[in-house]
């Protein structure tokens, strides 16, 4: 997670595979040491705190009048992330979750309305972190992300809690209040200290040592945090998983076809309106990616006495690595065509 072009590090790389050892190491805790666990329970506030509050630094206030140039642009992610991808995931998981899967003796009511609440978690809140290394590992426009993000960063604090009390407020009874704190908590609060470490650090060391030096630093800090919070979250509540290791693959298959498609719907649209690929594909990953950091944030504070939902959000980030990583493979062999393509017209034209 760079500014720059220099892709996923080896971290990032395999995050995946450090999210799963997480979850083996929490779970070990949890079934062996439960008192030790009990006391690292306090760091989860600290967790994911630290998760958001690096990606706030990589945002610019007066990036935002650059924005009303790209008006179009910001019109499109705007439409999708607020107006139809939490209402595609919550439809899913009303297909899936209550009907499909209860119908079939897969699950159980109650633990299928909970993966439910887990999955619109997921779906209220676009990415604002790990979608700028998924968009210039596409070879998308890194400029036009940076302008997407922060206003996905903005405006997310204002429609989250709305979005989960009109969504996951239809079946279960849900404290408004407190889930206005934990977005107020786990997103306000990092997006102002974010702002104001960047305008400190480039006034104090430059532009350049913010992104060479801090930021590559903050984005270790942002995954070892991750990371942390995850071994914490599966000693306390594991448990879960234990009981019905199946909940991996039913919250994967929502989670996998809500990614294929959303991210199509975009791409193939944003061409039809005349974008190119770059444009295209950065918007495709701004209106697909999704804020697990926020959603598990939620989970844990207002939805704690439900251990499945955090448990569920916690699912979401270990199937959306590998799929996004499938997504920006597909991405470049769609840039390698219109490519071939364009250098045929040139030959064609010079013969």
């Amino acid at each position: 997670m760079t500014n720059g072009s220099a892709g996923l590090g080896w971290v990032e790389k395999l995050l995946a595979l450090w999210i799963f050892l997480c979850i083996v190491i929490g779970l070990g805790l949890g079934r062996y040491l439960p008192e030790f666990s009990q006391n690292l329970g306090i760091g989860i506030p600290i967790g994911l705190f630290l998760m958001i509050y690096p990606a706030m630094t990589k945002i610019e206030l007066g990036e935002l009048r650059e924005a009303l140039k790209s008006r179009r642009q910001v019109g499109v992610i705007v439409f999708f992330n607020y107006a139809v991808n939490p209402f595609l995931l919550y439809a899913l998981g009303w297909i899936f979750f209550e009907n499909i899967l209860p119908a079939l003796g897969l699950i159980a009511p109650d633990t299928a309305r909970y993966l439910w609440t887990g999955l619109i978690l997921l779906g209220v809140a676009p990415c604002i972190a790990m979608v700028l290394v998924w968009t210039d590992l596409a070879r998308g426009n890194g400029p036009l992300g940076i302008v997407l993000m922060a206003w996905n960063s903005i405006i997310q604090v204002f429609t989250t809690p709305f979005y989960i009390a009109l969504l996951v407020g239809t079946y279960i009874a849900i404290d408004i209040v407190q889930i206005g704190q934990s977005v107020f908590l786990y997103l306000g609060l990092p997006l102002l200290f974010g702002i104001i470490t960047r305008r400190e650090v480039i006034r104090r060391k430059g532009r350049e040592w913010l992104n060479t030096k801090l930021i590559p630093r903050f984005n270790t800090l942002q995954l070892l945090a991750l990371l942390f919070t995850m071994v914490v979250m599966f000693s306390l509540r594991g448990g879960v998983i234990l009981d019905d290791p199946n909940l991996i693959w039913q919250m994967a298959i929502p989670v996998v076809l809500f990614f294929f498609l959303l991210y199509n719907l975009v791409y193939f649209t944003t061409r039809r309106m005349g974008y190119n690929y770059e444009d295209s594909a950065t918007m495709g990953f701004h209106c697909t990616g999704r804020n697990f950091e926020l959603a598990i944030a939620i989970a844990l504070t207002a939805f704690a006495s439900i251990p499945m939902v955090a448990v569920s959000t916690v699912v979401g980030p270990l199937i959306e690595i590998p799929v996004m990583l499938a997504l920006v493979w597909l991405s470049l062999r769609r840039r390698d065509r219109i490519l071939q393509k364009e250098r045929a017209g040139k030959n064609a034209q010079e013969t």
